[in-house]
């Protein structure tokens, strides 16, 4: 088997390739920590293992394109984001399996081995968050500012900040950029 696995953080796909090689025989695997590098690979992939959060494209846009021009090839996504907005779109972009980084690594090998049995989890961080702190996510992915979010809810943009930076505790976000690309994929699952 043929294996292309997409991961930005060198650890991480260093695990994933030393997990494929131990648990699939005769796998062959190739690396790439951007899509760019990822491209060159998929004429040759019979499946591939791609990371959402890549440095030069984020969220769905990659695996977009892979769906445009590799229609048939089997994906699984791997990520930290493990929500209903990611899953939806992901879902209808035909992956083989949305697992979450902190599934166990059986599901991955599972997913890999017969990709026409994989399905969307379900489930995730968005359980942990406060009524409140939907309805801060659900205005940031609408596109309003701190000041809109707090005219909206009746609070002040301390309070705002507030919630902002607890919604990036409970999602594992690094920063604000994750938490608006997040808010907008949040939003957009919600349709």
């Amino acid at each position: 088997m043929k294996v292309l696995v997409v991961e930005d953080h060198v650890m991480v796909r260093e695990a994933l390739v030393r997990l494929i090689q131990c648990e699939i025989e005769d796998s062959q695997i190739r690396e790439a920590s951007t899509a760019t590098e990822a491209r060159r690979y998929l004429p040759w992939a019979e499946r591939v293992v791609l990371d959402l959060s890549l440095p030069d494209l984020h969220d769905l846009k990659f695996l977009e394109q892979i769906r445009r021009e590799y229609a048939a090839l089997p994906v699984v996504v791997l990520t930290a984001f493990d929500e209903a907005a990611f899953r939806k779109r992901a879902a209808e972009l035909g992956v083989s399996a949305f697992l979450s980084k902190e599934d166990a690594s059986r599901e991955l090998i599972a997913a890999l081995r017969e990709p026409d049995a994989g399905e969307v989890r379900v489930g995730g961080a968005l359980e942990a968050l406060s009524p409140t702190e939907r309805e801060v996510l659900l205005l940031l992915g609408q596109g309003c500012s701190n000041r809109e979010v707090a005219d909206k809810l009746a609070m002040d943009d301390k309070t705002v900040y507030s919630h902002r930076r607890h919604l990036m505790f409970k999602l594992g976000l690094d920063g604000a950029q994750e938490l608006l690309r997040y808010a907008t994929l949040y939003y957009a699952g919600l349709d």
